[in-house]
């Protein structure tokens, strides 16, 4: 992948392939959208040592706001979504930080009754389905703007706020594409 100019994802990886991956890639890879498990114990997303590692060669990881990888517990907010930001940033530094929404615009939970039915069959039972998928605040075309506000809340700054919305993956993505 690296010799054609591929961006490494290990989203969707478990544990040790997550490892060997960031391991053998001479090139920074990708989390593009999980979160963190010191925050949320789901075998979907990423445990310290990941992401340390990641970060060591230069990765990014993107932060999800798929309820089940946010939190185990409701309520779950847009606050958690932040939560798991704020853990990256503490751990490794702003610059290894994005936002992974995987969702469109109007989040899972406004699909039709059967692709709802087709996507939660897709999954394994470790998914761990709730009711909802998405995030009350996190699950309209404009999500974006409620996330940044939250960040403002934090104190995070202007250039942070870029950094996490977009800087830091268009970064990666200019070390790795050809």
């Amino acid at each position: 992948m690296n010799e054609v100019g591929m961006l490494v994802d290990v989203s969707h990886c478990g544990d040790k392939t997550t490892l060997d991956a960031i391991e053998i890639s001479p090139k920074p890879i990708a989390i593009t959208h999980s979160n963190c498990r010191a925050l949320n114990n789901h075998p979907r997303v990423k445990t310290d040592e990941a992401i340390k590692k990641l970060a060591a060669k230069g990765g990014v990881m993107g932060i999800t706001g798929v309820r089940m990888f946010v939190s185990d517990k409701e309520p779950t907010t847009i606050d958690n979504i932040v939560d798991h930001i704020d853990h990256v940033k503490k751990l490794v530094g702003i610059e290894h930080v994005g936002i992974g929404s995987d969702a469109d615009l109007a989040g899972y939970d406004k699909l039709p009754a059967e692709a709802q039915k087709q996507l939660r069959q897709s999954y394994k039972a470790s998914y761990a389905f709730r009711d909802k998928i998405d995030i009350e605040g996190f699950n309209h075309p404009k999500k974006m703007y409620d996330l940044v506000e939250a960040m403002i809340r934090r104190k995070y700054s202007d250039e942070n706020i870029q950094a996490v919305l977009g800087g830091n993956f268009r970064r990666l993505l200019g070390a790795t594409w050809l």
